[in-house]
Parts: structure tokens; C-alpha cells; sequence
């Protein structure tokens, strides 16, 4: 078998394992994300909205942390959906007080 057979039958679509068509739709999918978060970020700023970036800073991080939190105490048992709805309210509330006091500020100017 010459080389241009082999890299036929490696590209070859039915020949590719399923895990790695997963990988390839995640790093599309990724990649996607990453350029709707780019200007989606680029127009937070240009509209000085710093207090939306940051609660989405904030909120991104916090998800994080009770992610890893719940993965290192065994994994997403009924635990974790047992308090996912009181983060989640948490962090509605504190968006709340942001638009609130976002608000308030606007309103004494």
C-alpha cells in the first residue's frame, strides 16, 4: 500500500472512530463560542457596561467553582441538584442588587 492509499483510508469518514468525531464537534462548537463571547465582550465594553462584564465574570467563576466543589465530592449526585436551584437563586439575586443599584445611581444623577 503506497502513502496516498494510507492517507485516503485514514481520512476516510466511516473509518474515523465516534469519540473523535465528539472531539471535533466539541472544538467547533468551542470555537463558536469563543467568537460570540469575542464580540459580545468587545460590545459590553465599547458600551462601558463594566458591572454586566463583571456579574458575568462573577457568575462564570462561581459556576466553576460548585462544578469542580461537586465533582471532587463524588460526582453530580442528588446533592448537587438539590442546591443547583439555590445557586442559581443566589445568583439572581445578586443580579438584583446590581440592577438595582445600577438603577438607583442613574436615578440620583
Amino acid at each position: 500500500m503506497d502513502d496516498m492509499e494510507l492517507a485516503l483510508e485514514l481520512l476516510n469518514p466511516s473509518q474515523i472512530q465516534e469519540k473523535y468525531w465528539y472531539i471535533f464537534f466539541l472544538v467547533c462548537t468551542i470555537c463558536f463560542i469563543y467568537f460570540l463571547s469575542r464580540s459580545f465582550i468587545r460590545w459590553v465594553i465599547h458600551r462601558n457596561a463594566i458591572l454586566l462584564l463583571s456579574y458575568l465574570v462573577i457568575s462564570l467563576f462561581i459556576f466553576t467553582i460548585y462544578f469542580a466543589i461537586s465533582l471532587l465530592n463524588g460526582g453530580l449526585n442528588t446533592s448537587f441538584f438539590q442546591s443547583f436551584p439555590l445557586i442559581m437563586q443566589s445568583l439572581a439575586v445578586f443580579g438584583l442588587i446590581l440592577i438595582l443599584r445600577s438603577m438607583f445611581k442613574y436615578w440620583l444623577k
